[in-house]
């Protein structure tokens, strides 16, 4: 999500939450995996994968604050695709040429943090325009 000339929303539990809750989740996966008998590896590479994603979105909102929208939203959405393809043949190559349950595990794990990430990331741009909009007239 772009967050160029957007106010920051008021420091709080909330904001903290929807920020991290893409790692909260990484890391409460591995209890789950662990008790559904998966393997630790394809915990560690789903978590890797989404912390190295998750790092260069935050990169990407960072270094694309000056440009232009359309410049801004572009580069956004093509190295939105491009990490997504990336993640995903690595997870086929280490699937197919390394060992099935890991490539599996990784990619449930990175799943279910990008996701969880996204939903909170979604939801600080709505509370964010709201935010800009002020109280309803």
């Amino acid at each position: 999500m772009l967050t160029s000339g957007a106010e920051p929303l008021p420091k709080g539990f909330r904001t903290f939450l929807l920020s991290a809750i893409g790692l909260l989740v990484a890391i409460l996966t591995l209890p789950v995996v662990l008790l559904a008998g998966g393997p630790l590896e394809g915990w560690m590479l789903g978590v890797a994968l989404w912390i190295v994603n998750w790092g260069a979105s935050l990169w990407l909102a960072k270094a694309s604050s000056g440009m232009s929208a359309p410049y801004a939203v572009g580069l956004s959405g093509a190295s939105f695709i491009a990490r997504a393809w990336l993640v995903a043949i690595i997870l086929f190559v280490v699937a197919l040429a390394y060992d099935k349950t890991v490539g599996l595990v990784a990619a449930g794990v990175f799943l279910a943090a990008f996701t969880f990430d996204l939903v909170g990331r979604t939801v600080l741009f709505a509370a964010r325009q709201k935010h800009q909009e002020g109280p309803a007239q």
